[in-house]
C-alpha cells in the first residue's frame, strides 16, 4: 500500500513538473505573449477590468480544482501610444510552481543587451545595497521596439511598524532566445509572487545608439536613476534601512519617485525617456 501511494505521488509530481502546455495570453502588433505551464495547472477564464487606459486580465490558477494562485496581465496605454505590459504570478499554495512566460516571433529580431557589464553594487548609508539590475535590454523586431524588464521573485513582509513591503528573493535577468522565442522561465516558491514588464513601442525608443549606450552606462553608475522593478502601481525601489534587518532587501513603491527621465527627454527627445516620464506621472 505504501509503495502504491509512493508511485502515485511520483506520477502526479512528474505530471505537474514535466508535462506542459502553452496558452496565448496577449497579442499586440508583432508581440505575442504566452505561458508555458504544467498541464495539471489549469488557467481559468480571465476576469477583465478596464479603468481608463489600463486593462487588467486576471486568470485563476488551479491544481486538481484547488486554487493555487493567479496570473495577471495588465496593459497600460500611455498618452504617446506606447504600451506597458505587466505580468504578475502569485503562488498562494504550499507547493512550488514552475512556468515560463514566452514571447515569440523573434526570428529576425535584434537585441541590445543592457546587462553585459558587471553592475556596480553600491553600498549606501541610507538605502543599503540595491540588488536589482538594469532591464534585460531592447528587442527590435519587424514592427516594434520592446524594452524587456527582468523578473522579480518576492514575498510580502509586514514590518514591525505595520508597513507591508516586498522582500526581493531572486532576480532573473538573462533570458534565452531560441528559434525565435524568448523564455522567461522561473520556479515560484510557495507564498511568493513574480513580477515582470515590457515597454512596447511602434517607434524607435532612442534617437541614436550612442544615446542608448550613454543611458545604460549612466544607469549602471547611478543606481537610483534607473527604475528597474516596474509594476502597474508604480516602480518599486529599495527602501531605507531600519532597525528591522528585513529591510536589507525590502522594496516599496514611493509616493513621489524622483526621476531624471524628463531631463534626459529634454536633452535627447528619445521616446524611451518620454514614455518613462508618462508612466511615472500616471
Amino acid at each position: 500500500m505504501t509503495l502504491t501511494l509512493f508511485f502515485m505521488a511520483l506520477i502526479i509530481f512528474t505530471a505537474v513538473m514535466f508535462l506542459k502546455n502553452e496558452e496565448t495570453l496577449y497579442t499586440y502588433e508583432d508581440v505575442t505573449l504566452s505561458i508555458d505551464k504544467p498541464t495539471f495547472i489549469t488557467l481559468g477564464d480571465a476576469q477583465i477590468t478596464t479603468e481608463g487606459d489600463v486593462t487588467t486580465n486576471t486568470y485563476p490558477l488551479t491544481f486538481l480544482s484547488l486554487s493555487v494562485g493567479s496570473l495577471t496581465i495588465t496593459e497600460e496605454t500611455l498618452p504617446n501610444g506606447d504600451v506597458f505590459l505587466f505580468d504578475k504570478a502569485e503562488n498562494t499554495s504550499w507547493m512550488p510552481i514552475t512556468f515560463s512566460v514566452n514571447r515569440s516571433g523573434l526570428e529576425d529580431a535584434m537585441i541590445t543587451h543592457w546587462n553585459e557589464e558587471p553592475m556596480l553594487q553600491q553600498e549606501e548609508a541610507v538605502y543599503g545595497t540595491d540588488a536589482t539590475r538594469n532591464p534585460f535590454g531592447v528587442v527590435r523586431s519587424t514592427d516594434t521596439e520592446t524594452l524587456v524588464g527582468n523578473v522579480y521573485v518576492s514575498r510580502t513582509l509586514s514590518l514591525g511598524n505595520g508597513e507591508r513591503v516586498q522582500e526581493l528573493r531572486h532576480e532573473i535577468f538573462n533570458f534565452p532566445v531560441e528559434e525565435g522565442v524568448m523564455e522567461k522561465s522561473l520556479w515560484l516558491p510557495p507564498k511568493h509572487q513574480s513580477e515582470s514588464w515590457m515597454l512596447i513601442s511602434t517607434e524607435a525608443l532612442f534617437d541614436s545608439s550612442e544615446t542608448e549606450t550613454e543611458w545604460v552606462q549612466f544607469a549602471n553608475e547611478n543606481r537610483r536613476a534607473q527604475f528597474n522593478w516596474l509594476t502597474p502601481d508604480g516602480p518599486r525601489q529599495k527602501m531605507e534601512l531600519t532597525d528591522d534587518l528585513r529591510t536589507e532587501l525590502a522594496y516599496t513603491i514611493p509616493e513621489q519617485p524622483d526621476s531624471v527621465y524628463r531631463e534626459w527627454f529634454e536633452k535627447t527627445s528619445s521616446r524611451f525617456f518620454g514614455s518613462m516620464e508618462q508612466y511615472i506621472s500616471e
